[in-house]
């Protein structure tokens, strides 16, 4: 009966149900009030990307990277392997069984056999059960830390997400981008081209000399330049964004727009320091750190005594079918004292500094998203303003150009004025071209920063 208690006992040692609760980390205390951007009290979650980049030519796109992309497969793969993996800390504390059956032929000349030579018995079999105690909570503090490391692996995948998503956006919108230049440059040869038999009939008729037809042809080249550059640029961004769709040689893109025709970005109303606590590259790191002062609770405890239930048999006999003609068996308790154990209070310190290291990266983390996150207002709101005055600029020049077609309609001005207000009017609209996608490149920016999702 003695025994049936102490087996009960045992039983209920290695089955306690104190909870671990989770790290509690010190955070750095943020008012919403030190960011420039501005939150809006009516709106509680956090908005989605869609609300700042509004593209509907987006969704197929997107939906079909994440279904085909190799890289972001990878990504879903490791988070399962992770998920795998994440079990093997905590097995030790499982209960373990082996059994093993051998044969061997031999003999023995004992004391107790008498001196008298005499076989040993050919089978032999064995088993051994043990179970280490959780006393002190070493194996729930592992346990709990590998949930942290697979919610670690999920805030891994949402940023990768996160970026890949950004990414095929960004590059999209480089594609319109150059679409539109290229037909400005395209309009802007043929004006040349224009200019260019202008001054030729004047160099015939010998109102020019071939200097100023050669500057023309010089302007010329230099447009056709400009056009293959920005041609080289095209095809290797659809290259690109068909490898972010899972094929390089044919992307099958749908009809790229001119950027002019994409609606600009809003400014997202949200409350930064709210929205930092939902940014995955920040909670990663905050999961790593949990996860890590949870380790160092179990190396701890690793340090203090640790009990452990063990049974044991082993039989021999000359027969499979007579096993037991020689055996023994026990069981009981086993209560392990570890007295020195370098390797132990080394994995200790081990610990200690890797909670150390990870609580500075977090930190540090948040500082850079403080960073990145006022970066990328103050560049998106200064875009705008950029971006209004090169648009206000296109339309007063737009103005002189029909001014300067309606003196030509009269007979005041040459084909040449017009003509050269043309190649003006076409290089401000490349201005206002490249305001408008910056504006976009610094919204994404923004975006990401602020860790908006795309909303499936």
């Amino acid at each position: 009966m003695p025994t049936i208690y102490l087996i009960f006992l045992l039983f209920i040692c290695g089955c306690n149900s104190r909870g671990i609760p989770e790290p509690k980390i010190e955070k750095t205390s943020l008012s919403n009030s030190q960011f420039s951007l501005s939150g809006d009290l009516n709106v509680s979650k956090i908005p989605s990307f869609q609300s700042v980049i509004k593209i509907d030519s987006l969704k197929p796109i997107i939906s079909r990277a994440l279904l085909k992309n190799p890289d972001w497969k990878v990504q879903l793969a490791k988070v399962e392997l992770i998920r795998v993996n994440s079990g093997i800390l905590s097995t030790d504390s499982e209960p373990r069984l082996n059994a093993q059956i051998g044969f061997s032929q031999g003999k023995e000349n004992t004391r107790e056999s008498g001196f008298t030579e005499q076989s040993i018995p050919s089978w032999n079999t064995g088993a051994l059960f043990n179970w280490e105690m959780d006393l002190w909570g070493k194996w729930k503090f592992i346990k709990q830390s590998s949930i942290i490391h697979i919610q670690e692996a999920e805030y891994i995948k949402e940023a990768a997400k996160l970026t890949f998503i950004h990414e095929i956006t960004g590059t999209w919108l480089l594609l319109c981008a150059l679409k539109t230049e290229m037909q400005i440059l395209e309009k802007a040869t043929l004006s040349q081209e224009k200019s260019m038999e202008y001054y030729r009939k004047r160099v015939d008729s010998g109102l020019d000399s071939d200097i100023t037809y050669e500057r023309q042809k010089i302007a010329y080249e230099q447009l056709r330049l400009e056009q293959a550059k920005v041609l080289r640029k095209f095809e290797t961004t659809r290259i690109r964004l068909g490898s972010l769709l899972g094929n390089p040689f044919d992307p099958d893109l749908p009809e790229i727009k001119k950027i002019s025709q994409i609606e600009l970005p809003s400014l997202p109303k949200v409350f930064p320091a709210q929205a930092m606590k939902n940014i995955p590259f920040l909670q990663e790191k905050e999961a790593k750190l949990k996860e890590n002062l949870l380790l160092k609770e179990s190396s701890k405890y690793d340090l203090y005594p640790n009990l452990t239930f063990r049974m044991s048999g082993i039989s021999l006999g000359s027969d499979l079918s007579a096993p037991f003609k020689q055996w023994k068996a026990s069981f009981g308790p086993v209560f392990n004292l570890p007295v020195w154990s370098p390797r132990k209070k080394l994995g200790l310190k081990i610990a200690e500094s890797q909670v150390e290291l990870y609580k500075e990266e977090w930190n540090a983390s948040i500082n850079s998203a403080i960073e990145e996150i006022e970066f990328a207002t103050k560049s998106f709101v200064m875009s705008l303003r950029e971006h209004s005055i090169a648009v206000e600029a296109s339309k007063n020049f737009a103005k002189v150009y029909a001014f300067t077609n309606d003196r030509l309609r009269a007979g005041l001005v040459s084909q040449l004025q017009l003509l050269e207000d043309e190649r003006q009017f076409l290089r401000i609209q490349r201005d206002e071209l490249s305001t408008r996608l910056q504006v976009f490149q610094f919204a994404l920016d923004l975006s990401k920063s602020l860790g908006l999702r795309w909303e499936e």
